[in-house]
């Protein structure tokens, strides 16, 4: 399960222009991550993602067309298992990159014995075109509005701010959006201590005038 981050310290350095050191131990909990304001249909979207790197020598230097997404793969040699990377695995990789914005992902495509063998640039806007063809394959305006659906579905369904109460949804492809319910354990996540330091300082709610007032 470390293989993807040993790749990353084989491939990023601490400073433009000097080495990479890939002799440390593999650190999980270290990352990087990109804070962005966005728009989808009616929505504002505020949301981070974790970013592996940036390009020194990229046309622009500006965040976020610098940034480069790292990620590993096992090798292929038959046309099917290049036909089904196209299909499951560029797709997730063209949606976390598409989102933040970071215009290539450079994959290492390892053998057996976790050994990467070569590199391989996909530009982001590029990646559609592996299935533009192929019917059994995805396509991003899809994509995007079932995301714009899904985001109404929620905001219509989440209308209890409870820091204790977790909604969880679910989905299958084929079937609808499915959503329960959870009061604290073990869904809730947002700890006591946090909680309290978030809301001291918020103004209370409105009180809402009787029929009296």
């Amino acid at each position: 399960m470390y293989m993807g981050y040993k790749f990353e310290q084989y491939m990023c350095a601490d400073k433009p222009g000097s080495f990479p050191d890939p002799s440390g131990e593999v650190n999980t909990n270290v990352a990087f991550c990109s804070v962005l304001r966005s728009r989808l249909g009616n929505h504002r979207l505020l949301f981070s993602g974790e970013v592996d790197c940036m390009d020194p020598r990229a046309p622009c230097t500006q965040p976020p067309a610098c940034y480069v997404e790292l990620k590993t793969s096992k090798e292929m040699h038959r046309p099917g298992h290049w036909r089904n990377f196209y299909r499951h695995k560029l797709l997730k990789w063209w949606a976390q990159s598409f989102l933040l914005g970071v215009p290539n992902v450079v994959a290492g495509f390892r053998n057996p014995e976790g050994f990467v063998c070569s590199l391989k640039t996909f530009p982001t806007m590029e990646m559609f075109e592996y299935v533009r063809n192929d019917r059994d394959g995805w396509n991003p305006s899809v994509c995007m509005n079932f995301c714009a659906a899904f985001l109404s579905f929620a905001q219509n369904t989440v209308v209890q701010d409870d820091p204790r109460l977790v909604y969880l949804f679910s989905w299958e492809p084929g079937s609808p959006v499915t959503v329960s319910k959870h009061q604290d354990a073990p869904y809730a996540f947002l700890p006591t201590w946090y909680v309290e330091a978030v809301t001291r300082d918020l103004p209370s709610a409105p009180k809402t005038p009787s029929p009296k007032d």
